[in-house]
């Protein structure tokens, strides 16, 4: 009798929890965000991708200086908030997929850099899927269509855990970007996919790919849920948001 053959189980990858939420405004991602990245350094949930599409608004990362507003804060056509990512001043709103994504870096690579090129990796593998032939450009970072930029990539860390992310134009207006100088880079400009691809795909397409893309270049399971509203959120993140909400009002989360 031949002698049993035993295949060697892949060890199971950790969960990447991925989620469409629709249009919400700036501050409350912000709020939820910070609420997600206290409970990933505690160890009480996964690492998580919150995928959505923001009101017009302009965000100041740390390295915006004066010179990236073409006109005065005030003579803005949309709200300007400031942001505790790196980078310089963009725009979020109508068209564009935003990836804020809050992982623990130390369960990956500790590796800042690495983690930005991954970020790129799965933009420029979207763009692939269809059919747009994206790059990187050395000494920046996003990913650039045609030599115009249509991701942005902007992060902060704390404890290796991970805010921010990625902001991928779909279909904005490049009006928007008139009044700044987009991430402080004034000889380049900013694209998007609608003005190289026909039909345009719709968001929550983009967004799922995204986040198939950003699975697999973080070696992670993952797992999908679309929730345009709260009452429709995963109940893994809508248990750790409703605790980090009750942690906030009694003082324990700080800003």
């Amino acid at each position: 009798m031949p002698a049993a053959r035993w295949r060697q189980s892949e060890a199971p990858r950790p969960p990447l929890l991925a989620v469409w939420l629709g249009r919400i405004p700036y501050d409350d991602a912000w709020q939820m965000q910070r609420r997600l990245l206290s409970a990933r350094q505690e160890g009480r949930c996964p690492d998580t991708l919150l995928l959505l599409e923001h009101p017009p608004v302009y965000t100041c990362g740390r390295r915006t200086s004066p010179d990236q507003l073409r006109v005065a804060a005030e003579a803005l056509p949309a709200p300007l908030r400031e942001a505790d990512r790196g980078g310089g001043i963009t725009f979020h709103g109508p068209g564009q997929v935003v990836a804020y994504l809050v992982m623990d870096l130390r369960a990956w690579r500790p590796d800042v850099v690495a983690y930005l090129r991954a970020l790129e990796e799965a933009a420029l593998a979207v763009l692939a899927r269809y059919g747009l032939s994206g790059e990187r450009i050395e000494g920046l970072t996003g990913v650039w269509l045609g030599g115009e930029k249509v991701a942005s990539i902007g992060v902060r860390l704390s404890r290796w855990c991970t805010m921010h992310g990625l902001a991928l134009n779909v279909a904005v207006d490049p009006r928007w970007f008139r009044p700044i100088v987009a991430c402080g880079i004034a000889d380049r400009g900013v694209t998007s996919l609608h003005l190289h691809l026909a039909p345009v795909p719709p968001l929550p397409a983009v967004a799922r790919a995204l986040a198939e893309e950003c699975a697999r270049v973080f070696g992670r399971q993952l797992h999908y849920a679309e929730a345009e509203s709260a009452s429709a959120l995963p109940r893994t993140l809508a248990q750790v948001l409703a605790e980090e909400e009750g942690d906030a009002s009694s003082g324990r989360l700080q800003p």
